[in-house]
């Protein structure tokens, strides 16, 4: 009685063992049959997502020019290649491309995020990492302008104050120009109709925090057509003249 117990717990704790393996059969027959059946499926249409949708700095024709498929068989086309050639594109910075179940070629392009505009002997967009980005004929995008070229010796801690004002929602709001003179700075804003001028080599978060101090007041007081100059360079006060 005892030893057909410990038999059937036995054949009982088999079972979900067998049905893995049955699964895992099944899969693999499957796959297989599907492989078979859709090796020599033909490419029937190529479908590209462009985001964000409300901007458009390259057209969807082109990025399929871009990728320039001639194979028509569906499963022999080289999906990484694609991906790794629309990325080297200036719009582009990330593409996602696969093959649907329908028979479509599918390409999804993440445009890259400007958040700046230089005006200068050449003009580009400076994106979110710092990098320089082409402009596009079909779109423009609104973002701080900058007026001059990047000097070596301040690259970096303009690039830095650029970023502060974009990722600010009081300064991206407010700051419409920066004018570029070596290491000095002048900022535009909307309603103001002084100059701001900063420093790089100062504390750029603090002058930063004056700018949004001082035009908070001048706005408030109507005030906004008093003063032609602000120095905020200097520590611990605002010089308006």
């Amino acid at each position: 009685m005892n030893r057909n117990i410990q038999h059937s717990t036995f054949n009982i704790q088999l079972i979900p063992y067998i049905l893995t393996l049955s699964l895992l059969i099944i899969t693999i027959v499957l796959g297989s049959y599907f492989d078979d059946l859709y090796k020599n499926e033909k490419l029937k249409e190529t479908q590209v997502h462009i985001y964000p949708m409300s901007k458009t700095f390259i057209m969807p024709d082109e990025v399929i020019k871009l990728m320039n498929v001639k194979d028509s068989i569906l499963k022999r086309i080289d999906i990484d290649s694609l991906e790794w050639i629309l990325e080297q594109n200036g719009y582009i910075d990330n593409a996602e491309v696969y093959r649907d179940l329908n028979g479509r070629l599918v390409a999804e392009v993440e445009q890259y995020k400007p958040v700046a505009r230089f005006i200068g002997q050449t003009s580009y967009y400076l994106d979110k990492n710092g990098n320089k980005k082409p402009l596009s004929k079909y779109y423009t995008e609104k973002v701080v302008l900058v007026y001059g070229d990047m000097y070596s010796g301040h690259k970096e801690k303009l690039k830095d104050l650029i970023k502060q004002i974009y990722n600010d929602k009081h300064l991206n709001e407010i700051v419409s120009e920066i004018h570029l003179n070596g290491k000095k700075i002048r900022l535009i804003t909307d309603k103001l109709s002084a100059g701001i001028n900063i420093d790089l080599n100062e504390n750029i978060p603090a002058q930063l925090y004056k700018l949004k101090a001082i035009y908070s007041y001048l706005v408030k007081q109507n005030l906004t057509e008093k003063y032609r100059q602000i120095d905020l360079q200097f520590e611990n006060q605002a010089v308006c003249k």
